[in-house]
């Protein structure tokens, strides 16, 4: 008796050991963002000019105002998980993204489905990813473009907001390494 109750203790513990071992791998990252060989002026001029590349598809007599594109973001961490994009674990290589966006303010005309459609469309057949535009990605965003070179791109349309009909396209650059000066509170 003593015997088969060592037996099944013993089974119970590598049962517990097996099952936490691979609960512990199965957190651990399978693959880890590249690190790309671009510079922070190199991102940030990309960034840029994607952005104005999704405005210049809206009618410009459908946008009312705008803010943007947004020169003054600071290089995030790249151990952030985006909510909907891969999360990064690359904090012990001090990788950074830059941040951005752009603020557009549209008509009460503005179809900001068809703008969306027309968003996504614009990057068929090109190796970019494209999450639903339903709202109800894990970003909570409408939709989700993200380039093959780690560019992402969260697009929301916000109807009668304080100042008109939004559009905000957040942006966010490939993990890169910092310039040796880099300041996690400067501006770039």
């Amino acid at each position: 008796m003593k015997h088969r109750l060592f037996r099944a203790l013993a089974v119970a513990v590598l049962a517990c050991a097996g099952l936490v071992a691979s609960g512990c791998a199965a957190q651990e990252p399978t693959h880890a963002e590249p690190i790309s060989p671009l510079t922070f002026p190199e991102v940030r001029k990309i960034q840029n000019e994607q952005l104005e590349e999704f405005a210049a598809l809206i009618p410009a007599e459908q946008i009312v105002d705008r803010w943007g594109p947004i020169e003054a973001t600071m290089g995030m961490s790249c151990d952030t998980d985006l909510g909907g994009r891969t999360p990064y674990f690359q904090e012990a290589t001090g990788t950074r993204m830059l941040t951005g966006g752009i603020y557009l303010y549209l008509t009460d005309s503005a179809d900001a489905a068809a703008i969306l459609d027309q968003f996504a469309a614009s990057k068929s057949g090109l190796d970019w990813g494209v999450a639903a535009a339903d709202g109800t990605n894990e970003a909570q965003a409408d939709l989700v473009l993200e380039s093959p070179d780690g560019f992402s791109y969260y697009i929301r349309f916000s109807p009668n907001t304080r100042i008109q009909n939004q559009l905000s396209i957040r942006s966010y650059g490939p993990c890169v390494i910092p310039p040796k000066d880099f300041n996690p509170h400067g501006k770039y």
